[in-house]
């Protein structure tokens, strides 16, 4: 047996060496198998250096260490991710959540009081992480989530029931194909696939594990986001807000399709790097 501090070290040597990371990001990725394997919180890993590991946690450790050097992301090995100080279940049928798209949580709640009662809509919510927070957020409001993904969907219900929440259901469907106009929603969310097909070279290996569909999009990865900003119009109450993720590079092309279709009042909004990620905008 070994100590915590002895395996956070040989744990960051191997990731550095096998998959090409930085200190910084070896250092996090440790600090999530270690926390993973003991079942214990950060805090626990700094107070207790010294503590030894049993062998079977260490074993547990080597076939995570074995995987991850496959470059399987450690949200799949784990079959869970945190988001939003909450944790989802995963499988390979969905994105993981990303930080980036906590913004989206950020925003709504300026704009609305936790006590509101809203009509919300999530539009290919993937594991369900922005309409699953919403609704522990919003008790008040009534949620709906939507993919087009059978699959993704099932992950999400299994997060519904994990949760133990009442005020959200889900429909499969293709963006808004199967959602009634008489809905009205106050807000729509989406974090839609707007990477360009051509971009995938860019990428890490990593991508390859995740849905192919929820990533990429046609038109250079503008196809599906225009494709809501277009119909969602007819699904808003006057004055509803649609919310939008995008690429950092694709803010001026999305703002001027908002500015082509029913909208006002559009606002865009940066993140943690100073990048434009999300716009929003009023129904004219």
């Amino acid at each position: 047996m070994a100590s915590v501090s002895y395996h956070q070290k040989k744990i960051q040597e191997c990731l550095k060496k096998n998959i090409q990371i930085n200190e910084r990001e070896a250092k996090i990725e440790a600090e999530y198998i270690l926390k993973f394997v003991l079942k214990k919180p950060s805090s626990f890993l700094l107070s207790n250096q010294k503590t030894n590991i049993k062998k079977t946690q260490e074993i547990f450790i080597s076939l995570i260490l074995k995987k991850r050097i496959e470059r399987q992301p450690l949200a799949y090995i784990f079959k869970e991710w945190d988001f939003y100080g909450e944790t989802f279940y995963l499988n390979h049928d969905t994105l993981i959540p990303r930080q980036d798209t906590e913004l989206l949580i950020d925003l709504v709640l300026d704009q609305f009081e936790e006590k509101s009662r809203l009509n919300i809509l999530d539009l290919g919510t993937g594991s369900g992480v922005i309409g699953i927070t919403l609704s522990k957020l919003y008790p008040n409001s009534k949620i709906t989530i939507t993919d087009i993904s059978s699959k993704a969907l099932h992950v999400a219900n299994k997060n519904i029931e994990k949760h133990k929440l009442e005020n959200i259901n889900s429909i499969e469907s293709n963006w808004f194909n199967n959602i009634n106009e008489k809905e009205n929603f106050d807000l729509i969310l989406s974090n839609p696939p707007y990477i360009a097909k051509d971009d995938i070279h860019l990428l890490t290996p990593e991508i390859n594990y995740e849905p192919f569909n929820a990533l990429f999009s046609n038109d250079n990865g503008y196809a599906d986001i225009f494709t809501i900003i277009k119909n969602a119009p007819k699904f808003l109450k006057p004055k509803g807000e649609l919310f939008i993720e995008h690429g950092y590079n694709q803010a001026a092309k999305v703002k001027q399709f908002f500015e082509k279709s029913s909208f006002d009042t559009i606002r865009q909004f940066k993140d943690i790097n100073q990048k434009i990620r999300v716009t929003s905008a009023s129904k004219i």
